[in-house]
């Protein structure tokens, strides 16, 4: 492994310039005088050569939600939080894991300095050791950067990601295999298909729904090439209406149309295909 390598697969430290500002270190050992971190940096920021960090290491003027939370990049530059969640939560980008195959190792500090609560995802190569110790080894064809691995460490998900389709889905820790991932994603490079239900249940339609039936509590039983999708909901007091979106391949809308109508058994629903857009797969 080149040396390069090697240095930016070290466990990434994490500095809490708030709350343990003494925790960052000059290269002599001391800690840093407060006048030279306490001002936000701006964008481009370097970091002073006699601070004792590296690629990777997170820092973070944040007094909550770590929407002030910055990365060390290898040429001692910072980048802030991308956030994807746009709700001041930590993501952990693929420019700072794509050199490791243990992506949670290397972060284990900063998740748990930060809290898992207020780490919303991490971004993996398809060979972290993660994946292949709880999904297994990921087939060549996925092996590109068309397609993204991404690890919720609070929810347990990693969620699969074919941008050039839109095409994503979910995959709940220990309860999905490899097998489920290539049965979805072979499945959403087919012609696809999509359609909505609406719904609207109040009075007797409504206390099937949500008393005898509690439609509320359960999950739809689709095909594993299929995800659904929620749309608008109103709840009031003795009423619910609202649609859900349903996508998947072509070959198996007519397996997944008939699930939806099982699941809401004896109730009204309306059913109307979506047409589909034409996407071209880079």
């Amino acid at each position: 492994m080149a040396l390069a390598s090697i240095i930016n697969d070290r466990t990434a430290r994490y500095f809490d310039l708030i709350n343990k500002p003494e925790t960052l270190k000059g290269t002599d050992g001391l800690p840093i005088a407060d006048s030279e971190y306490k001002n936000l940096p701006s964008k481009g920021t370097i970091i002073p050569a006699n601070w004792d960090v590296s690629f990777g290491d997170v820092l973070n003027w944040s007094k909550g939600r770590p929407t002030d939370a910055y990365f060390v990049m290898e040429n001692r530059t910072l980048l802030k939080n991308p956030d994807r969640t746009g709700s001041g939560y930590l993501t952990i980008p693929f420019i700072m894991t794509k050199d490791t195959r243990n992506s949670l190792l290397k972060y284990e500090y900063v998740i748990n300095g930060i809290g898992k609560d207020y780490v919303s995802t991490v971004e993996m190569r398809p060979d972290d050791v993660f994946i292949v110790k709880n999904w297994g080894q990921v087939p060549n064809e996925m092996q590109s950067r068309n397609v993204e691995f991404i690890y919720d460490p609070l929810e347990e998900f990693l969620y699969v990601n074919i941008p050039y389709t839109s095409k994503s889905k979910e995959f709940k820790l220990g309860s999905t295999t490899m097998k489920d991932i290539e049965t979805w994603f072979f499945g959403a490079l087919e012609d696809q298909a999509s359609f909505r239900i609406k719904y609207d249940f109040s009075g007797p339609q409504y206390q099937k729904y949500h008393d005898l039936y509690r439609l509320h509590e359960e999950n739809f039983s689709l095909p594993k090439t299929w995800t659904a999708e929620p749309g608008t909901t109103i709840v009031g007091q003795d009423n619910v209406r609202g649609e859900w979106i349903f996508h998947g391949d072509n070959k198996h809308l007519n397996e997944a149309k008939k699930n939806v109508q099982e699941f809401y058994k004896d109730l009204v629903i309306i059913m109307e295909d979506i047409p589909q857009k034409t996407v071209t797969i880079v």
